[in-house]
């Protein structure tokens, strides 16, 4: 609870507050009495109201609409003759209709007493995160706890008209954005770099999640941040990488050997770099000093760490595509829950972040043991580890598969399988892994085997860029 000190502190001498408004709760009282219905459109609740009287008679208007009852001062006294202070309802109700003249300011009044209750919400919530550091509680579930709250009432304060839009408001931004994308004005994604895998995903598109799971070393990381790299380089937009995995030197090492077209073993290496190398790694430094990639390798981050860092730098560099490298290693808020809760809330997390920066997220992920099972090996959607929730809140799922007991596999052949596309066909492609500068390429020339065919799935065909030093971008 709010002290009444603190709330006599607040004011500003005429009975108003920044904690509460007395005069905006009697005319939105006033405003109901006068059309009851309004009752309707109000969202409030009673413990929205800070004065006992007005609190009291809007409990005695909503039951009054519920059961269809004519509404006026008399049948409010009528139903109740007394309100909790002594104080006659027919008076009281009486003074208010009267001060209030007109309810065409009914919804501003709303607002006014949502957004002063939120307020008076927030300062109790921190009063108790306060007062729960006091009592020795952990501060990492102190401080999950008060964002949880935090994120509540924040939506709560928002007005209500503005969170939904009839379509004729709609189609004027729709049908700008298809005249804007015909005459290539604007795109409606990022492409991946890999045009056979680009047919099925029609670019990696503002507010989705797309999901990138395959096998330790099967190259989803390779995918994840040749992506990434591509947003940056080619797109000059700004793409945020968070590695749990790997530091942001190691990071900066792959995307040198990749837009470089050296080898990672040699710069790792620093004694092995030939003649030959100094000339790609210098052009690769000329590429990526400038470019707007940003690496964070902090492996203590949890979603609300994440989610403040994104905004952060929306908003000072603003922000093209977010990249998580992996989100089995993203830390839960609640220390209690089990993994496969935590990493739920996690992935139900990421896909309300990317909807709030209109950014898409790209989120990579680990397979089970299930294809290991299986006479072919190719992994579903349905093998994503720690959560079937993962699945469930992907736009896109993508599925890195190389079968290392294959002669195509050893020599880098990888499928990738769109399992899931919320927009647009699934189906596979196949690509070459250049693991010695850490990307990937289009294949030529090649044929699906009859398996493949009998499979019945759309396949994309490539052309093969066999141990060429292929330049991405």
């Amino acid at each position: 609870m709010i002290s009444q000190d603190y709330l006599d502190a607040m004011q500003d001498g005429q009975g108003e507050s920044r904690l509460h408004s007395p005069q905006s709760e009697h005319a939105l009282i006033g405003s109901m009495i006068h059309q009851p219905g309004l009752i309707d459109d109000v969202k409030l609740e009673v413990g929205d109201f800070f004065q006992p009287d007005c609190a009291e008679l809007f409990e005695l208007l909503l039951a009054f609409r519920a059961k269809g009852r004519a509404i006026d001062v008399v049948t409010l006294s009528d139903a109740r003759p007394t309100l909790s202070d002594g104080r006659s309802t027919l008076v009281v109700a009486a003074e208010i209709a009267r001060n209030t003249p007109s309810a065409a300011n009914f919804s501003a009044y709303a607002r006014i007493v949502k957004q002063r209750s939120v307020a008076r919400r927030v300062i109790a919530a921190a009063h108790i995160m306060s007062e729960r550091l006091k009592d020795g509680d952990s501060l990492d579930e102190v401080l999950a706890q008060g964002q949880q709250a935090w994120i509540a009432l924040e939506a709560e304060g928002l007005d209500s008209r503005k969170r939904y839009r009839f379509i004729g408001e709609v189609l004027p931004e729709a049908i700008d954005g298809i005249d804007r994308r015909f005459n290539r004005d604007v795109v409606l994604g990022f492409d991946t770099g890999l045009p056979s895998l680009d047919k099925f995903i029609s670019g990696i598109c503002p507010g989705h999640m797309v999901v990138i799971a395959g096998a330790p070393g099967s190259g989803k990381t390779t995918l994840g941040l040749g992506i990434a790299e591509r947003v940056a380089l080619v797109a000059k937009s700004t793409s945020l990488v968070f590695s749990l995995e790997m530091t942001d030197v190691e990071l900066t090492n792959r995307s040198l050997a990749s837009v470089g077209s050296v080898q990672l073993k040699h710069i790792t290496e620093g004694h092995s770099m030939g003649d030959n190398d100094w000339p790609g790694l210098t052009a690769a430094v000329n590429r990526l000093n400038s470019a707007p990639l940003i690496f964070c390798d902090d492996a203590s981050l949890t979603m609300r760490d994440i989610r403040q860092i994104c905004r952060t730098v929306k908003r000072e560099h603003g922000l093209g595509s977010v990249t998580l490298d992996y989100i089995g290693l993203i830390n839960g808020e609640s220390k209690s829950a089990s993994r496969y809760d935590q990493v739920t809330e996690i992935s139900k997390s990421i896909k309300r972040l990317a909807k709030e920066l209109g950014v898409p997220v790209i989120v990579l992920a680990q397979l089970n043991r299930g294809p290991t099972n299986r006479a072919n090996k190719r992994p579903t959607k349905s093998d994503l580890r720690d959560s079937g929730q993962i699945e469930a809140d992907a736009d896109v799922v993508v599925l890195v598969h190389r079968d290392g007991e294959s002669e195509e596999g050893q020599s880098g052949v990888t499928e990738l399988i769109v399992d899931k596309n919320r927009h647009g066909e699934t189906g596979f492609c196949r690509v070459q892994h250049q693991g010695a500068y850490h990307r990937f390429a289009e294949l030529v020339g090649y044929q699906p085997s009859n398996e493949e065919v009998e499979m019945g799935r759309p396949f994309a065909q490539g052309h093969r860029a066999k141990g060429a030093k292929h330049e991405t971008f």
